[in-house]
């Protein structure tokens, strides 16, 4: 059954106000269903988004990010992770219960719907071969077409570079709806609509209150995560 409108919401990233104030812009939506594309729990407050998301009603599909992953598994170093990220893998993952831990360890890889008017619809993290491999806005077409061999879906919606786009390779339309909590060349908390049509959109939120919450989070590199919110940079990582 074809739903007729579903909301997506990426590279969250432990940015709690950020999601609060995306999904009051959804709620306003009447979606049939939110797809929440991964990259949730790596950040400055992993439980408060962890608890906000598994409290949504509805329908709700979650997809593993790399981070994610790295999260529940305490990726380090001998992962071969810089220090700084694998550090804060570590206190992301100290933040969460077992029971969040566990559920970002049985995240699928990738989620297909078919949406009223737009047809077949496969969300995936970073690829659809890899929660890591980027597709961004200026990655060529030659460089594309051998991540999507094999995909029978008419449109494929990734994150992980957390830049909004909305292209067409050969057959295939490619969306990436941005990131809610770690946006690059956007102001606002990103996120996308799909259903009758694809609406990239940006929600405005208090991202001075956010940067000062995120300071008295213990988070390892706080202030870079708080400067990032409050000037994010206008090009993607």
């Amino acid at each position: 059954m074809a739903m007729q409108k579903v909301a997506a919401i990426y590279d969250i990233h432990g940015n709690l106000p950020a999601l609060e104030a995306v999904l009051e812009d959804i709620c306003r939506e009447n979606v049939d269903c939110i797809i929440v594309g991964g990259d949730v729990a790596w950040g400055p407050d992993p439980a408060g988004v962890m608890d906000c998301l598994l409290r949504l009603p509805g329908d709700v599909r979650f997809l593993r990010g790399n981070a994610d992953r790295e999260v529940a598994g305490r990726y380090g170093v001998e992962q071969g992770l810089e220090q700084w990220v694998a550090q804060i893998n570590q206190w992301c993952a100290d933040q969460l219960n077992d029971a969040q831990l566990a559920f970002l360890r049985k995240l699928p890889e990738k989620v297909s719907l078919h949406i009223d008017r737009l047809g077949s619809v496969l969300f995936v993290h970073g690829s659809p071969r890899s929660d890591e491999e980027a597709i961004r806005e200026d990655t060529s077409e030659s460089e594309i077409r051998p991540m999507l061999e094999g995909v029978t879906e008419d449109i494929v919606v990734c994150g992980h570079t957390h830049v909004q786009f909305d292209r067409r390779i050969g057959g295939k339309r490619v969306i990436n709806p941005g990131s809610v909590g770690l946006q690059s060349s956007a102001r606002g908390a990103c996120w996308a609509l799909f259903g009758p049509d694809v609406e990239l959109r940006e929600t405005s939120y208090d991202v001075k209150a956010a940067a000062e919450r995120i300071l008295r989070t213990g988070v390892p590199m706080a202030e870079e995560f708080a400067q990032h919110v409050l000037n994010p940079p206008m090009k993607g990582p």
